[in-house]
């Protein structure tokens, strides 16, 4: 008797009206694999606020009330939504939970949580709190996975440091840039409608968590901006604490300027007429901002980081990690720079990545999956 086709079940909870870097990544891949694969059936778990993501014909949709880092994920994934032995579940935010009944896929985007806990959550008690759930979760992952997709060379081999028998089963999957970033075709003069100034300015997007080095960009930019310049910080959460004290401290403040959110139409925006990207990360598993930046033709000057260095190509120029002289002298050598050169490499650069390859590559490793779970029941 001929078995039945494997389902593929995604957990896409991290799809939901929040920003988030994972969050890009899951809503590209489900707005993308299932119509790779029309034939197949597929599953979402979704986040309440975005029930139905995608709507197509081969794709149901399964609201999950319980949080993607909840307990339930890690000690009952199994309560999440109806599995057999012939599904494929794919868990995209690098955690896997226990006594799952099929094939599982688990994208790592990192191993702070293993390595440097104190980078990712700095608040010391709210770490004791949360390393073990996740220290848990990626240890159970890396060990007992079917397939594990890696975001970077970088991360995979940090994948093999912690737990080299995972390497037989590791895929290095690239995550991409969405098709709104891209250079400007006129100007608009949006950015300085935002921004209030004309003034040049460099930008620094993220999270404000200690593995993203924002005191560093902050610090840089007192030691080498020029008084005409600005430093503007678009941070979605825990936004400007400390980094506004700082500025205020080394007399900066007045030319430091926070923006809490903007629309994504707005970040292309001010990417394309910023003179450069900041990304001072300690630690990144890849660095979606990177990719952004260059494909909007917007220099970037990043630490030296493994997944950095690794995501620029060479298009983008680096400084020693946690060094807040190096990073300065980064920012003064951009002037000297043949910036347009600088600019079509990186849009050079950006052009090398795409969420349908990263689709296709993640579909194939499905594929993968169930065939390693077809073999090993058979």
């Amino acid at each position: 008797m001929t078995a039945a086709p494997p389902r593929f079940v995604i957990d896409a909870r991290y799809v939901e009206p929040k920003p988030s870097g994972i969050g890009r990544y899951v809503e590209a891949l489900v707005e993308r694999v299932p119509a790779l694969d029309p034939q197949s059936r597929f599953e979402l778990w979704t986040h309440p606020a975005r029930p139905a993501p995608v709507t197509y014909p081969n794709v149901s949709c399964h609201p999950v009330p319980a949080p993607s880092d909840g307990l339930r994920t890690l000690l009952v994934p199994s309560w999440l939504g109806r599995l057999s032995s012939n599904d494929v579940v794919h868990f995209p935010f690098s955690i896997l939970g226990r006594g799952l009944p099929c094939a599982t896929v688990v994208t790592i985007h990192d191993l702070m949580w293993l390595e440097q806990p104190e980078l990712v959550e700095g608040r010391p008690l709210m770490r004791r709190i949360r390393r073990p759930y996740y220290y848990r979760g990626v240890t159970w992952a890396l060990r007992h996975a079917t397939r594990l997709i890696a975001v970077s060379e970088a991360t995979r081999a940090r994948m093999l440091a912690a737990w080299p028998e995972c390497e037989p089963r590791v895929r290095v999957t690239y995550n991409a840039v969405d098709a709104r970033f891209g250079p400007a075709i006129a100007a608009t003069g949006r950015a300085e409608l935002l921004l209030g100034s004309a003034a040049p300015y460099y930008l620094l997007v993220g999270k404000n968590e200690p593995y993203k080095g924002h005191a560093v960009a902050v610090e840089a930019f007192a030691k080498s901006a020029r008084d005409d310049e600005r430093l503007v910080l678009i941070q979605r959460a825990s936004g400007g604490r400390g980094l506004l004290e700082l500025a205020a401290r080394l007399g900066v403040a007045e030319r430091v300027q926070l923006l809490p959110a903007v629309t994504s139409e707005d970040l292309v925006s001010l990417l394309q007429a910023a003179r450069a990207l900041l990304q001072p990360s300690i630690v990144e598993g890849f660095g979606i901002p990177v990719l952004e930046a260059m494909a909007c033709g917007c220099p970037v000057i990043a630490s030296d980081t493994a997944a950095l260095v690794e995501v620029g190509g060479g298009a983008s120029l680096h400084a020693a990690v946690g060094d807040a002289s190096a990073l300065a002298a980064a920012i003064t050598r951009l002037r000297s720079e043949n910036r347009e050169d600088l600019r079509q490499r990186g849009l050079a650069r950006a052009a090398q990545f795409s969420w349908e390859r990263t689709a296709a590559e993640t579909l194939a490793v499905y594929r993968e999956a169930a065939a390693e779970r077809a073999r090993s029941a058979a």
